[in-house]
């Protein structure tokens, strides 16, 4: 039988035995609606440093789209399966699929740049589309003369996903009167050859018109487009978002101006905010960086927090180690 003094004398060392035992790293898993443009491979960059930078084991899916809510309804059900501590979600839906909000209570989830619907996800990473709209109008009323209203053409990308329908809104209710006259609203798939079926299909039928607003997709397309039909001293193009591509246009004077959300820094605001949520601290409802106005004569400067390094390839898991 072990005598009660040789029993006080293992304590100690079980103490400092189960001090050693390795803690597994906080688990996150990121869904995103698509990694077919930059802006998304940008927040991917952010949520992969600050993952490394923290220690965090990070596993990265995408649905391929803002049509396939079946996509993503399964890859949450997977993140669930992996045993996410953490879920950060880029919906493809502002208004949830009922076999994602079924299950928000059995894990933590945050809504990362697009945002959802009210009394679902826990708070949203990400800034207010509607703000994204009313800076576009904002840029518009300070630097857009004309006597006359100027046409334009709005390419917001898939109606009613994303940020789309928010961001419109902003734009129209800041708009100063008459200062627009809006001849169409083209909405498809944030592809590049569905956006340039639909800028071709209508200049074939309509005057090219003054003005472009458009998603980054959009943008992009324009400027090949335009410069193709020799339109290019005829039409400007804003877009309501950053990308490479739309940052090349801004440095060659093909676009006038361009919001940047600052995507990158919302990835690793959103890491930062997962940890958070395990650490049991409360985050206010929504929580972003500023929103950036980007013209040809300031595009070069503060892109670091907004665009992903040139060399970036997509990044889908991030392995800490345990710590110790």
């Amino acid at each position: 039988m072990q005598s009660p003094v040789r029993a006080l004398a293992l304590i100690p060392f079980l103490l400092i035995s189960s001090a050693l035992v390795q803690a597994e790293p906080l688990k996150v898993c990121a869904l995103y609606p698509h990694l077919k443009d930059s802006y998304w491979l940008s927040v991917n960059q952010g949520m992969a440093e600050q993952a490394t930078r923290k220690g965090i084991t990070l596993k990265v899916m995408e649905a391929g789209g803002y049509r396939n809510q079946g996509v993503q309804v399964s890859q949450y059900r997977k993140c669930q399966q992996w045993g996410a501590d953490v879920i950060l979600l880029g919906s493809v839906s502002y208004r949830l699929d009922p076999a994602i909000r079924s299950q928000l209570q059995q894990t933590p989830t945050l809504a990362v740049v697009n945002a959802v619907e009210p009394d679902s996800v826990i708070a949203t990473i990400g800034v207010s589309w509607y703000e994204m709209g009313q800076n576009l109008a904002r840029y518009i009323n300070d630097h857009l003369a004309s006597d006359t209203p100027v046409t334009t053409l709005l390419m917001p990308g898939p109606e009613g996903r994303g940020g789309n329908q928010f961001l419109k809104q902003g734009l129209l209710d800041h708009l100063q009167p008459n200062k627009l006259a809006i001849v169409a609203t083209l909405y498809g798939g944030n592809s590049v050859a569905v956006q340039r079926q639909l800028l071709t299909d209508y200049l074939a039928d309509h005057p090219a018109p003054q003005l472009i607003i458009g998603g980054a997709v959009s943008a992009e397309v324009a400027i090949n487009e335009l410069r193709s039909a020799g339109l290019s001293d005829t039409t400007q193009i804003i877009s309501s978002y950053l990308t490479h591509a739309v940052y090349r246009g801004l440095i060659r004077h093909k676009v006038l101006m361009a919001n940047s959300d600052q995507m990158r820094l919302q990835g690793r605001m959103a890491i930062d905010a997962a940890v958070g949520i395990a650490d049991n601290q409360s985050l206010p409802p929504l929580s972003g960086p500023k929103i950036l106005s980007l013209t040809r004569d300031n595009g070069q400067e503060r892109i670091d927090d907004s665009l992903s390094d040139p060399q970036f390839r997509a990044v889908y898991e991030v392995t800490a180690e345990p710590n110790r």
